[in-house]
């Protein structure tokens, strides 16, 4: 799980297992992601905008199971899933 929402964004409530990789920051640190390259690897943002885009990059890199989370976060929280709080990312 890839959030490529910014720093401050993920601190104040990211899904449990994510890896924050901001969305501006992605092409830089694609190689921390090399090793899902084959594996299914979700992205998430706020509402799927952002992901959505990352989704495209990852797919241009050679990631071959990427997929968006539909309604990003902010619909994972309405549908009252737990979400972890903190800068600390996998």
């Amino acid at each position: 799980m890839v959030d490529v929402r910014e720093p401050a964004e993920f601190a104040a409530g990211h899904l449990p297992e994510a890896r924050n990789v901001p969305a501006g920051k992605l092409a830089e640190r694609i190689g921390e992601l090399e090793k899902f390259k084959g594996k299914p690897i979700i992205v998430c943002c706020a509402s799927g905008m952002r992901s959505g885009k990352a989704l495209g990059e990852l797919k241009k890199q050679g990631f071959e199971k990427p997929y968006n989370l539909a309604g990003g976060v902010d619909a994972w929280v309405g549908a009252g899933y737990p979400v972890k709080k903190g800068a600390k990312s996998k």
